[in-house]
């Protein structure tokens, strides 16, 4: 089984929405169902989930997180530890995970 990334997963998922009109209505009126339907998993209900459409008069900027340490975790990070906080990390998320 091949497990896709995060930014994989959103990549077809913006393609099918370019190309399937129905499944576009989906993904912006039931975003849950629409990547259940798509990749057989369940976004948890803890994490929120909202789907933007551009168009000619709105436009969506979506900022990661902030990837600010503390400063014991970045003592943990100069002693060659590895830290598992809030900050940023690109790595594919365990619930996207089939």
């Amino acid at each position: 089984m091949t497990t896709k990334s995060h930014d994989e997963m959103r990549a077809e998922l913006i393609g099918r929405a370019g190309t399937d009109a129905g499944f576009r209505a989906q993904l912006i009126d039931n975003p849950r169902a629409a990547i259940k339907d798509a990749f057989g998993i369940e976004v948890p209900e803890s994490m929120s989930l909202t789907v933007h459409e551009d168009t000619a008069t709105a436009a969506h900027l979506v900022l990661p997180p902030t990837a600010r340490l503390s400063d014991d975790e970045l003592a943990g990070v100069a002693a060659g530890h590895r830290i598992s906080t809030s900050a940023y990390d690109p790595s594919p998320l365990p619930h996207f995970h089939p």
